[in-house]
This record gives C-alpha cells, sequence and structure tokens, in this order.
C-alpha cells in the first residue's frame, strides 16, 4: 500500500479541477440564457471559454437564440461564434430562434451570413417552421 496516498491525490485533483471547469461552464451557461453580457464577456475574455465550444450537446449561440438574448448572441458572432454551426441534433441557432419566435435574433444572424436554407430534423424548410409572419419576411 505504499501508492495507495498519491493514488488518492491524483483523483481528488482531478475531480477539483474538472469540477472548477464544470463551474465555469455553468457559470457561462447561466449567463448566455439569462442575456447576462458582462458575464459572457468576462467568461470568453478572462477565463478563456471557447465561443464554439458545446455546452449541453449545443454551442453557446444556440442557447443565446433559445433565450432570445440578441446582445449576447452579437457578441459571440463578434467574437467568432460559427452562425451556422449545428447542435448535436442537427439543430442550428437559427432555427432555435426561429421556433422560439425571437424575430430580433433571427433578423441579426441573418444579417450575419446564417443560412436560410436549412431544414428542420423532420425536414420542413425554415420558412415552413416559422409561424410569425415578421419572422418569414426575413427568411424569403
Amino acid at each position: 500500500g505504499r501508492h495507495n496516498g498519491t493514488t488518492r491525490c491524483s483523483l481528488t485533483c482531478l475531480s477539483v479541477r474538472t469540477f472548477a471547469a464544470d463551474t465555469k461552464m455553468s457559470e457561462f451557461l447561466w449567463s448566455l440564457k439569462n442575456g447576462d453580457l458582462d458575464q459572457v464577456k468576462d467568461c470568453v475574455e478572462q477565463k478563456g471559454l471557447d465561443v464554439n465550444a458545446s455546452i449541453d450537446v449545443r454551442p453557446p449561440l444556440h442557447h443565446a437564440a433559445d433565450y432570445g438574448q440578441v446582445d449576447v448572441l452579437e457578441y459571440l458572432i463578434e467574437k467568432g461564434a460559427d452562425v451556422n454551426s449545428k447542435d448535436k441534433y442537427g439543430i442550428s441557432a437559427l432555427l432555435a430562434a426561429i421556433w422560439e419566435g425571437h424575430t430580433a435574433c433571427v433578423k441579426l444572424m441573418v444579417e450575419k451570413g446564417a443560412s436560410k436554407q436549412g431544414t428542420t430534423p423532420e425536414g420542413q424548410s425554415y420558412l415552413e417552421a416559422a409561424e410569425k409572419q415578421e419572422i418569414r419576411d426575413l427568411l424569403h
């Protein structure tokens, strides 16, 4: 049993590091969903979080689009977030905003080069998936 102490320490150190990373990610996720732009900036600029790294199987852009956080979206795109990235389910941030009816988010992403030609996982076009007329107009 000479090495038990070392092994135990390694495991503890590893789990503390993982916990710290998880905490950083959950802070980031919270700020994305709640539109806390200062916190998002802090996570990206001070803590070095990647604007394209998935959190809970979705890129940061998707979380912001889902919750209608247009200022956060704009910032993430400025910082290099891929406007056409898809999550684990094949859903783009644009589609998330279309489904949630977030017109300002749809407008911003289209202006920033998001593809309007996508389809839902069920095969509907983005235009067909849009319920709001003002969003349909942006997708033509």
